[in-house]
Order: C-alpha cells, then sequence, then structure tokens
C-alpha cells in the first residue's frame, strides 16, 4: 500500500499521508513518495488547487524514529545532502508551488508535520487539530523550515516560545496567531479545503501566489514591478476576457488556463 496518495476531483488534487497505524508519520519511504507525489501534482496541468491533508485521525505526527536509526549510519556528507534533499524536494518545493495550497489539518500536526502544514499556503483545521514543534525534546531543532516559516506568520518570541519548549498548541491559540486561518467542523473539513478557493481563474491565482512569495524577500518598489508584469500576463489573457464577460452576461465563467 502507498505511503502517500493522489487523488484529483476536477481540478483538485488532495495527497493524503497513508500511515494511519502510524498516525501519518515519516519514515524514508514516506519522505521520499511525498516529494514525488508532490512534484507529480505541481506538472498535472489539470490540478489548479492542491489540498495536503492526512489519512485517520491525525494530519501528520512528524518523524518516524526509524529514521533516527537511518540517520544515526550516515557521515556527515550522506546526512547533510539528505536533509538538504527533503527540505527542497518536499517543503521548500511546496511553498514555492505556483498552485495554491492547503493543508487540512484533521489532527495532530507535529514536528515535521507541523513543518508541513506551514509550507502550504492557507491552512484550515478541524477542532482535533493541535500543533507541536518537540524536536528540543529529543535534543534537535526543527529543520524542516518550521522555524523560520513560524516566525514570519506570527513573530520571533512566539517562534522561540514554541521551540524552546516544546509545547502543544491547540487549535484555538493556532487561529488567535493565524497560524491557521480557518477553523471547521471535522466533517466538514474536506469538503471546505475543496471550495475554499472556488472557481477563479488559474493565471491570476499562481501569478498572486508568486508575488505574495516574493513580497517576503524584496522591498515594495521590486514587489510593484513584479506586479505590471504579472498584470500585463493577466490582461492579455483569454481567462480574463471569459471572467469579464460571465460578469456581465451573470453567468458562472469556463475558465482555461489560457
Amino acid at each position: 500500500m502507498a505511503n502517500v496518495l493522489l487523488e484529483r476531483e476536477g481540478h483538485v488534487g488532495i495527497i493524503s499521508i497513508n500511515r494511519e497505524d502510524k498516525m501519518n508519520s515519516l519514515d524514508m519511504d514516506t519522505f521520499d513518495e511525498l516529494g514525488k507525489t508532490i512534484g507529480e501534482a505541481a506538472q498535472d496541468e489539470s490540478i489548479r488547487v492542491l489540498i495536503v491533508t492526512g489519512k485517520g485521525r491525525a494530519f501528520c505526527s512528524g518523524l518516524d524514529l526509524s529514521v533516527m536509526d537511518n540517520i544515526h549510519n550516515m557521515n556527515d556528507e550522506d546526512f547533510q545532502l539528505w536533509l538538504r534533499h527533503a527540505q527542497e524536494k518536499i517543503f521548500n518545493f511546496l511553498e514555492d508551488m505556483e498552485k495554491p495550497t492547503i493543508a487540512a489539518v484533521n489532527g495532530a500536526a507535529i514536528g515535521g508535520g507541523f513543518e508541513l502544514a506551514l509550507a502550504c499556503d492557507i491552512r484550515i483545521a478541524a477542532p482535533t487539530a493541535k500543533f507541536s514543534l518537540p524536536e528540543v525534546n529529543f535534543g534537535l531543532i526543527p529543520d524542516l523550515g518550521g522555524a523560520q516559516r513560524l516566525t514570519r506568520l506570527t513573530n520571533p518570541s512566539v517562534a522561540k516560545e514554541m521551540i524552546y519548549t516544546g509545547r502543544i498548541m491547540d487549535v484555538d491559540e493556532a487561529f488567535a496567531l493565524r497560524v491557521v486561518n480557518k477553523i471547521v467542523d471535522g466533517a466538514s473539513l474536506m469538503d471546505e479545503a475543496k471550495n475554499f478557493i472556488g472557481n477563479k481563474a488559474p493565471i491570476p491565482l499562481s501569478l498572486s501566489n508568486v508575488m505574495v512569495n516574493k513580497s517576503l524577500d524584496s522591498n515594495n518598489r521590486t514587489g510593484m514591478v513584479y506586479a505590471v508584469q504579472a498584470q500585463n500576463i493577466c490582461i492579455k489573457s483569454k481567462d480574463h476576457k471569459e471572467a469579464v464577460s460571465a460578469f456581465k452576461e451573470k453567468r458562472e465563467p469556463n475558465f482555461q488556463s489560457k
């Protein structure tokens, strides 16, 4: 049975970690499958929005302890290469993906699981969701982008508290800190995630995603130059013309990603 599944419903892709009996923890095979599946979804032009979730009652409980056995047998160079590959092919690739990404957090998002949710654009959570970066309890640090992304989402003090203590953040606190965008009933979680963005033109969604990401590493003037270039692409697109026509004719637009 595959550790990671990719399903398609219309223009929505759903990646599910499929290790329910292991609380969807990340072993070596799951790391490998997750990277390949995210890459497959990125290249599939029929997928316009990507949801990441976990099967069963957990989103992802983080590192499977079996990974430690593998890491302890690596030399320094092999370990650093493996970790950089995991960072780039899964977490950074997911963050940089031009398609909107939504984490549907159905339960525990711990360690690498929290870092996986943070790499998505939007986080929608069930009331049972909880979040933690417990690496300090194992003599380690969060090394998959959690420190950097949580700092940007909240502030350095919140990020340091979570990392120093390894404590659990419940869904209400996560929402108050804007780590979670929306809390919905568990039974409605996937429907909410699938319909969260709705029928929008794919080209401006992708360009807006890139524009916001670029704003984290550039000044306002540089970002506004990009906006001019991106808007030039949008205004020449067939989808822009279709959106205007649909608005005038009071009907749903039929976007073609052109």
